[in-house]
């Protein structure tokens, strides 16, 4: 005679591969459905309310990854300290703003701005690429 003893069932345990699944899916939804933005900022000059002089904007164009810059109808060399300092020395309170031909440099932009800063020019700024 067989003895039939009822043996308590095991629990299965849940698979784990699904909810995994479920997880990619989701990153995935997340990932695709984002979208990345790039925020810019512009610093705006206002002028104080006891200033009544609208601020002076001085253009400078780099043409050459060498440092050929225009202004002005002026052409110079931007390593030249001498002439760069006299030309801000005209002017020292008013704000360049640094415009670059096509095909230039970045590190032909960045050390004319660093020249520019160092010549004593207070406020500058980079525009960006004109034709």
């Amino acid at each position: 005679m067989l003895l039939d003893i009822n043996h308590a069932q095991r629990r299965k345990a849940i698979s784990l591969t699904p909810l995994i699944d479920v997880v990619f899916i989701l990153l995935l939804f997340f990932m695709l459905t984002s979208t990345f933005t790039q925020w810019q900022q512009i610093n705006l000059l206002t002028p104080a309310e006891s200033d009544n002089q609208t601020p002076v904007l001085r253009v400078i164009k780099l043409e050459s990854n060498n440092g050929l810059v225009s202004f002005e109808g002026r052409k110079l060399n931007s390593s030249n300290k001498k002439l760069l300092t006299a030309f801000i020395a005209e002017d020292s309170k008013a704000t360049y703003i640094i415009t670059v031909a096509k095909g230039i440099k970045t590190q032909a932009a960045v050390s004319l701005l660093d020249n520019l800063k160092q010549s004593g020019a207070s406020q500058v700024s980079l525009a960006g690429v004109m034709p």
